[in-house]
């Protein structure tokens, strides 16, 4: 694919995430997404026959992105302890809600519009990132190093109460998020879920634990 072909493609595929993400894959119309990509109708189906392959490639290119540091693959890997990849796996979560907006959007577009491809999609991309997180807490419970709750429930909860707090605060509360920055955020995350977890001789960790600095 030539320069001039790719960059349009990719023109096209922004302008799919911007609206699909903001007004849902029945709201949205292909000529709607030619209009802000500047292209016309005809060429958009020579890139993406079908509109739902425009839908797929939009929400591809922010899975593309949701990659997790190489620090918390590795730690998750060598079974580092939980006052460090903890901060690490939060981190990766606060990130994708504040910065990666359109991935959560378009995920629960696609779950509720297109559930068998999503949810295949979920399957493909996101299941390995929560099955390593389980994995890595199944080993902490068996090893001692966190409490011995069931490690299944604990990694989803972990998981969702994250993404859900920071995605649903706006909509409950009179501010727009519910601290002030990312790092704000991720240490206050942080220092919540090592209490939960960590057992009580654990529990009363210094403050630079929690520092994103350090992350």
């Amino acid at each position: 694919m030539s320069q001039n072909k790719r960059t349009t493609e990719q023109r096209i595929i922004e302008a799919a995430v911007q609206l699909f993400s903001r007004q849902g894959f029945s709201g949205t119309s292909t000529r709607e997404v030619a209009r802000l990509a500047e292209v016309n109708e005809g060429s958009l189906f020579r890139y993406f026959p079908h509109k739902q392959d425009l839908f797929w490639a939009a929400l591809q290119s922010r899975l593309d992105e949701a990659q997790s540091r190489k620090e918390l693959q590795e730690g998750l890997s060598q079974q580092a302890e939980p006052a460090l990849i903890v901060p690490l796996i939060v981190e990766l979560l606060v990130h994708t809600v504040v910065y990666r907006p359109e991935l959560i959007r378009l995920l629960c577009v696609g779950l509720l519009e297109l559930a068998p491809g999503t949810e295949r999609l979920c399957r493909e991309r996101l299941a390995p990132i929560f099955c390593t997180i389980n994995d890595y807490l199944e080993q902490c419970v068996h090893n001692g190093t966190v409490r011995g709750l069931d490690h299944s429930i604990a990694a989803l909860a972990f998981v969702t109460t994250v993404l859900a707090h920071q995605g649903l605060y706006p909509l409950l509360a009179d501010t727009v998020a519910p601290y002030a920055n990312a790092e704000e955020a991720v240490a206050a995350y942080s220092k919540f879920w090592l209490s939960v977890l960590l057992p009580e001789t654990q529990t009363h960790l210094s403050p630079r634990t929690f520092s994103t600095s350090a992350i």
